[in-house]
Protein backbone atom coordinates (compact mmCIF):
# COMPACT_ATOMS: atom_id res chain seq x y z
CA UNK A 1 0.00 0.00 0.00
CA UNK A 2 2.94 2.27 0.56
CA UNK A 3 3.81 2.04 -3.11
CA UNK A 4 0.23 3.08 -4.06
CA UNK A 5 0.43 6.06 -1.70
CA UNK A 6 3.87 6.89 -3.03
CA UNK A 7 2.55 6.80 -6.60
CA UNK A 8 -0.44 9.01 -5.70
CA UNK A 9 1.92 11.41 -3.88
CA UNK A 10 4.22 11.55 -6.94
CA UNK A 11 1.24 12.15 -9.22
CA UNK A 12 0.05 14.87 -6.82
CA UNK A 13 3.47 16.54 -7.00
CA UNK A 14 3.36 16.38 -10.80
CA UNK A 15 -0.16 17.87 -10.83
CA UNK A 16 0.98 20.60 -8.39
CA UNK A 17 4.02 21.44 -10.56
CA UNK A 18 1.82 21.48 -13.68
CA UNK A 19 -0.68 23.76 -11.92
CA UNK A 20 2.09 26.16 -10.85
CA UNK A 21 3.49 26.17 -14.39
CA UNK A 22 0.00 26.85 -15.74
CA UNK A 23 -0.49 29.75 -13.31
CA UNK A 24 2.88 31.26 -14.26
CA UNK A 25 2.14 30.76 -17.96
CA UNK A 26 -1.25 32.46 -17.58
CA UNK A 27 0.35 35.34 -15.68
CA UNK A 28 3.04 35.71 -18.39
CA UNK A 29 0.46 35.64 -21.21
CA UNK A 30 -1.71 38.20 -19.39
CA UNK A 31 1.30 40.48 -18.90
CA UNK A 32 2.24 40.20 -22.59
CA UNK A 33 -1.34 40.88 -23.66
CA UNK A 34 -1.46 44.00 -21.47
CA UNK A 35 1.86 45.20 -22.93
CA UNK A 36 0.64 44.55 -26.48
CA UNK A 37 -2.60 46.37 -25.74
CA UNK A 38 -0.64 49.39 -24.45
CA UNK A 39 1.56 49.35 -27.55
CA UNK A 40 -1.47 49.15 -29.83
CA UNK A 41 -3.05 52.10 -28.03
CA UNK A 42 0.16 54.09 -28.46
CA UNK A 43 0.24 53.17 -32.15
CA UNK A 44 -3.39 54.26 -32.58
CA UNK A 45 -2.62 57.61 -30.97
CA UNK A 46 0.49 58.05 -33.13
CA UNK A 47 -1.46 57.13 -36.25
CA UNK A 48 -4.24 59.55 -35.35
CA UNK A 49 -1.70 62.36 -34.84
CA UNK A 50 0.04 61.48 -38.10
CA UNK A 51 -3.22 61.39 -40.04
CA UNK A 52 -4.28 64.72 -38.54
CA UNK A 53 -0.99 66.40 -39.35
CA UNK A 54 -1.00 64.92 -42.86
CA UNK A 55 -4.57 66.07 -43.42
CA UNK A 56 -3.71 69.57 -42.19
CA UNK A 57 -0.64 69.71 -44.43
CA UNK A 58 -2.65 68.54 -47.44
CA UNK A 59 -5.39 71.02 -46.62
CA UNK A 60 -2.89 73.88 -46.50
CA UNK A 61 -1.38 72.70 -49.79
CA UNK A 62 -4.80 72.55 -51.45
CA UNK A 63 -5.61 76.02 -50.11
CA UNK A 64 -2.43 77.41 -51.70
CA UNK A 65 -3.29 75.73 -55.01
CA UNK A 66 -6.83 77.13 -54.89
CA UNK A 67 -5.49 80.64 -54.23
CA UNK A 68 -3.10 80.28 -57.17
CA UNK A 69 -5.95 79.09 -59.41
CA UNK A 70 -8.06 82.06 -58.31
CA UNK A 71 -5.22 84.45 -59.14
CA UNK A 72 -4.75 82.77 -62.52
CA UNK A 73 -8.49 83.02 -63.19
CA UNK A 74 -8.49 86.71 -62.30
CA UNK A 75 -5.57 87.23 -64.68
CA UNK A 76 -7.41 85.40 -67.44
CA UNK A 77 -10.56 87.43 -66.76
CA UNK A 78 -8.54 90.62 -67.08
CA UNK A 79 -6.95 89.46 -70.34
CA UNK A 80 -10.32 88.38 -71.70
CA UNK A 81 -11.89 91.74 -70.82
CA UNK A 82 -8.95 93.52 -72.45
CA UNK A 83 -9.33 91.40 -75.58
CA UNK A 84 -13.07 92.11 -75.72
CA UNK A 85 -12.48 95.84 -75.32
CA UNK A 86 -9.83 95.74 -78.03
CA UNK A 87 -12.18 93.82 -80.36
CA UNK A 88 -15.02 96.31 -79.80
CA UNK A 89 -12.68 99.24 -80.40
CA UNK A 90 -11.38 97.62 -83.57
CA UNK A 91 -14.91 96.90 -84.82
CA UNK A 92 -15.84 100.54 -84.20
CA UNK A 93 -13.01 101.53 -86.54
CA UNK A 94 -13.10 98.69 -89.09
CA UNK A 95 -16.86 98.17 -89.49
CA UNK A 96 -17.56 101.60 -91.02
CA UNK A 97 -14.70 101.05 -93.49
CA UNK A 98 -16.04 97.63 -94.44
CA UNK A 99 -19.54 99.02 -94.93
CA UNK A 100 -18.23 101.92 -97.03
CA UNK A 101 -16.26 99.52 -99.22
CA UNK A 102 -19.29 97.27 -99.64
CA UNK A 103 -21.50 100.20 -100.59
CA UNK A 104 -18.90 101.50 -103.08
CA UNK A 105 -18.62 98.12 -104.77
CA UNK A 106 -22.37 97.48 -104.84
CA UNK A 107 -23.45 101.01 -105.82
CA UNK A 108 -22.90 100.64 -109.58
CA UNK A 109 -24.89 97.40 -109.65
CA UNK A 110 -27.75 98.93 -107.64
CA UNK A 111 -27.79 101.98 -109.97
CA UNK A 112 -27.96 99.74 -113.04
CA UNK A 113 -30.85 97.76 -111.56
CA UNK A 114 -32.65 100.98 -110.63
CA UNK A 115 -32.19 102.37 -114.14
CA UNK A 116 -33.60 99.19 -115.63
CA UNK A 117 -36.73 99.50 -113.54
CA UNK A 118 -37.42 103.08 -114.62
CA UNK A 119 -39.62 103.17 -117.75
CA UNK A 120 -38.17 105.06 -120.73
Amino acid sequence: MDSGISTVRNLLYIVLVMTLLSVFANFYVGTELARNSDELMALRQLLAKEMTSTALAQSAELQKKMEQLNQDAEGIDGKLQKAQDSFVARMNVELPRIMDNYIRTRMPQVEREAMQQIPH
